[in-house]
């Protein structure tokens, strides 16, 4: 299952910190058994992130982690 870090209310403006809802979808996706987060294109500034066993992070072309 695919879980899009835009649904969680991320904002590719690289000002605005996204790191609730990225982690929002990781923790979602984990509780589900596993599956992808997408990273759409954009600029998303993030602080930590704690990924999880079977999550794959997947960042799409012109995606980028600030």
């Amino acid at each position: 299952m695919q879980y899009n870090i835009l649904d969680y209310q991320a904002v590719g403006d690289g000002t605005t910190k996204c790191t609730a809802a990225i982690q929002a979808a990781i923790d979602d996706c984990a509780a589900a058994q596993g599956g992808q987060v997408v990273i759409p294109a954009g600029r998303y500034l993030s602080g930590s992130l704690r990924l999880r066993s079977g999550v794959d992070l997947h960042l799409l072309s012109g995606a980028v982690l600030i």
